[in-house]
C-alpha cells in the first residue's frame, strides 16, 4: 500500500527546517509528501497572505528538486473564516481510500492536539507522527492516547518561521529569500523604514555577497 504524508501548516515562510523534516519523514515512511498551506489557521494569524506563502512554498519545493514533494491547496480553496485539519483528512481519506495516510506534527504542536477539532476523530483516521525537537518537551500521555508516533531525527535545526520574519535567521532556501526581499515581506518592511533606494540596495548586495561566502565554507544559518 502507497503511503502519504500530510504535512499542513501556516508556512509563514516555508524554512530549510520544514524541509529537512520532510525529507527524513519521507524517507522513514518510504512515502510522498503533500504540503498542505492553511488559508486562515485557527492558532496564528499569518503575516503574509495566502498568496505569498503559496509562491514561496513553490519556490522551496521547486529548488529542493525532491519528486516526492508535492502541494495541495484544498485548504487555501475551502470556504470558511477557519480551516479545520479533521476536514483535510476526511478530504483525503475520501480522495485516496487505498493509501496509507499519516499525518506530521511539529513538536510544538503534540501537547496542543488535544485542543484541535475533532482530534480523536482524526486520530482514527491518519497515524500520527512527530519529529522530536530539542527544547521542546512532549506529554507522553498525550502521545498514548491519541497514538502519537515519534520518528527518528534529531536533523531539523533550531530555526523557526518567527525567526525568519525576525531576521534572527535566514536558514531558508535561496529562492525564497529572494522572494521576500523583491516583496517587502516580513524584515523588510523594517528595514526600508531606515534605509531605502540606492542604500537598500547597496546593502542588500554586501547581504548577498557575505551569503555566499558563508555559504561556500558551509556556514549554518
Amino acid at each position: 500500500m502507497e503511503r502519504i504524508i500530510i504535512y499542513g501548516g501556516s508556512f509563514d515562510p516555508i524554512h530549510n527546517g520544514h524541509l529537512r523534516l520532510a525529507r527524513a519523514a519521507s524517507l522513514r515512511l518510504n512515502a510522498d509528501v503533500v504540503f498542505v498551506p492553511a488559508k486562515d489557521p485557527r492558532w496564528k494569524k499569518p503575516e503574509a497572505s495566502p498568496l505569498d506563502r503559496v509562491n514561496m512554498l513553490h519556490l522551496a519545493l521547486d529548488s529542493d528538486g525532491s519528486g516526492a514533494f508535492s502541494i495541495d491547496l484544498c485548504e487555501m480553496d475551502r470556504s470558511g473564516s477557519v480551516t479545520y485539519s479533521i476536514d483535510t483528512v476526511k478530504e483525503f481519506v475520501k480522495r485516496y481510500p487505498k493509501r496509507q495516510l499519516y499525518w506530521l506534527l511539529g513538536a510544538d504542536e503534540v501537547n496542543k492536539f488535544p485542543k484541535w477539532k475533532s482530534p480523536e476523530e482524526m486520530a482514527s483516521l491518519v497515524n500520527l507522527v512527530y519529529v522530536p525537537r530539542p527544547g521542546v518537551d512532549v506529554d507522553p500521555l498525550i502521545l498514548k492516547k491519541y497514538n502519537i508516533t515519534a520518528l527518528d531525527y534529531q536533523g531539523s535545526g533550531p530555526v523557526s518561521s518567527s525567526d525568519v520574519r525576525e531576521l534572527k535567521s535566514i536558514d531558508i532556501p535561496a529562492s525564497v529569500l529572494q522572494y521576500i526581499e523583491t516583496n517587502n515581506l516580513y524584515f523588510m518592511k523594517k528595514i526600508a523604514s531606515f534605509i531605502s533606494g540606492k542604500r537598500l540596495a547597496h546593502s542588500l548586495s554586501v547581504a548577498h555577497l557575505a551569503y555566499a561566502i558563508a555559504q561556500k565554507n558551509k556556514f549554518t544559518f
